[in-house]
């Protein structure tokens, strides 16, 4: 199966399904301060990343951290394709797995955006929220400087101009279906002993990931960072019940809620 390539900023090549995809999604990860949010990134550390797209995520980590363990996560086909090569490039101990995590073992199925893979999800209106948020900013309607340049820098605001229909394309949808598993089950599958960082970034499944967690392995997980996708109150409820966990949170607001889409960023630790 021959892939796109994108190239990122530190000059690496990364394989993809939409090479303007790539330009966002770097944005939102290599930009992100978790330090300023109080994590942290040890070196030979174990870090989980479920919802991992095409494996951006796991090559941040392996630049700030060579001798980590990844382990990633993602259900769709096409960004699983682009996650695997991925994987087999990095000089960490990488792990690709095509499998959604959840609640339960078992299998789902996902509204799969092949124009803008990172919105494909279990919760059809989250995307379609997401979706019609993403138009907005596209036909400039609400957005934000930083935003509008980054999608100068995409490309996609020209195509935008130049192509007729090109925006309702990006958003027409298919029907997938994935296996599921839990998480506490691929601890126990990997004789994990602990978690250095667990991500969370599933478009509306953050809970059903959180709710596959046995009791006995939360004192293993040492941090989070949860994208929540389902609005202000799932936000508060989550982060509430991390604090009673006994971890120390704070929230931010994502890139896309600077074109008006409620999206927050969750970072826990103890």
């Amino acid at each position: 199966m021959s892939l796109p390539t994108a190239t990122l900023p530190d000059g690496r090549l990364v394989y993809c399904v939409n090479p303007y995809e790539v330009e966002f999604s770097v944005a939102e990860i290599f930009c992100d301060d978790l330090v300023q949010h109080g994590l942290d990134l040890p070196k030979n550390g174990v870090y989980f990343d479920v919802g991992a797209n095409i494996g951006l995520y796991a090559m941040f980590i392996q630049g700030q951290c060579p001798q980590a363990r990844i382990f990633s996560y993602e259900p769709i086909p096409s960004a699983y394709a682009a996650l695997e090569k991925n994987a087999q490039g990095l000089s960490s101990e990488a792990y690709a797995h095509h499998l959604a995590l959840g609640t339960e073992p078992g299998e789902i199925e996902f509204n799969y955006y092949p124009g803008i893979t990172a919105l494909s999800t279990s919760h059809a209106e989250v995307g379609d929220r997401l979706a019609g948020g993403l138009k907005r900013m596209l036909r400039r309607e609400h957005s934000d400087q930083n935003v509008l340049d980054i999608l100068d820098r995409t490309g996609a605001t020209e195509r935008t101009q130049e192509e007729t229909g090109f925006i309702e394309g990006l958003f027409e949808t298919e029907q997938v279906r994935a296996r599921v598993d839990t998480l506490s089950n691929q601890i126990a599958h990997y004789h994990i002993d602990h978690i250095d960082l667990l991500k969370i970034d599933t478009e509306g499944a953050e809970k059903e990931v959180l709710a596959g967690i046995d009791e006995q392995d939360w004192a293993k997980i040492r941090q989070l960072m949860v994208e929540v996708h389902i609005g202000k109150d799932e936000c508060d409820r989550i982060n509430q019940d991390l604090r009673d966990r006994g971890y120390t949170t704070s929230v931010g607001d994502h890139l896309l809620s600077n074109g008006g889409i409620p999206v927050y960023q969750i970072y826990a630790h103890r």
